[in-house]
């Protein structure tokens, strides 16, 4: 059901587009998003948005603490070049905890992979039937976790294309013990350092055997190997993004931030790309971040400022190609 309430925005140099906020059923929870629509005669194609892991919202915030607005921003650049898009908070999102099932264990399983992944079907599902789209011209964008999500749904869903922004290129366990173990490294050699160590990579393959909480793990590491994660964390480490890429026939933009920190150009989106094969078009954004904004020395997080200029024209360049 569209919600009616809707805002027609008009920039300089920008077509006009109709936002509008939306209500779609998924798996077990009513979920909310926006529809933002840019003026047209004809039927255009559509983009499913999907943000990075967390309780990201539909503009790949945070808030208060971490505001980004990298897909609120992506969702303009996509609009000014014919395209309708489709973005929603998804279930861990806050506004939704009066809904969060209270027991623990069953709270572990409404956060699953599994139900992440239903609700990415049926948001698609939803774009696909709404006024002005072009159903035979779907696409999937996602961030970080949500190119995991676009990649493991692409063939089942018929994509048209992927566009994947720091997407996994590797099992979610090598990630996660290359980034644990890089920063328990920098501790001085001792027994703390040892056992976080032997804690990450037990936790890690019990996480991955299993969808439970692992027993006795060091206190610092409780907030990562919590009763509230075993479930999706068991869908991480056992899905298989290379796999997945050779099941899909569409054609895929591929882009990753050269200062990166959580995900590889060299480890992650190369061997993704190389996956995908001949239909995949690959860039690295020099001096950049993870959420693609500008790295100017090594401290800097990139988490702030604007969308990096040269990753929007790259961007540009794919979609005017799918849109001739």
């Amino acid at each position: 059901m569209i919600e009616l309430i809707s805002v027609l925005i008009a920039t300089q140099g920008v077509n006009n587009f109709t936002e509008t906020e939306v209500k779609f059923q998924g798996a077990g929870i009513e979920l909310v998003g926006t529809l933002s629509v840019p003026e047209s005669k004809t039927a255009m194609p559509a983009v499913l948005m999907l943000p990075g892991s967390g309780p990201t919202d539909r503009n790949g915030n945070q808030p208060p603490s971490l505001i980004t607005n990298l897909l609120k921003d992506l969702s303009g650049v996509l609009n000014e070049e014919g395209f309708i898009t489709l973005r929603f908070d998804k279930r861990p999102v806050h506004h939704y905890s009066a809904v969060w099932p209270k027991e623990m264990s069953t709270l572990s399983e409404f956060f699953s992979m599994e139900n992440h992944l239903a609700d990415v079907e049926t948001a698609f599902t939803f774009m696909s039937k709404q006024k002005g789209v072009d159903s035979t011209r779907l696409y999937i964008l996602g961030h970080s976790e949500g190119g995991m999500f676009a990649t493991a749904l692409a063939a089942k869903l018929k994509a048209k294309g992927l566009i994947l922004l720091g997407a996994p290129g590797r099992s979610m366990d090598a990630i996660l013990t290359e980034q644990l173990h890089a920063n328990i490294g920098q501790l001085p050699d001792g027994e703390l350092k040892t056992r976080l160590l032997a804690d990450v990579d037990r936790a890690i393959k019990e996480l991955k055997e299993k969808p439970e909480t692992p027993k006795d793990i060091h206190p610092s590491l409780a907030s990562l190997f919590n009763p509230s994660t075993p479930h999706i964390m068991h869908g991480y480490l056992n899905f298989d993004p290379i796999a997945a890429a050779k099941q899909f026939q569409g054609n895929v933009f591929i882009a990753n931030g050269e200062k990166d920190k959580q995900i590889s150009a060299e480890r992650d989106a190369k061997p993704l790309a190389a996956a995908f094969g001949d239909q995949a078009t690959l860039y690295v954004s020099p001096n950049t971040s993870h959420n693609f904004k500008a790295v100017d020395k090594p401290t800097d997080l990139g988490m702030s400022g604007p969308v990096v200029p040269g990753f929007i024209e790259e961007l540009k360049k794919w979609l005017r190609k799918q849109n001739a």
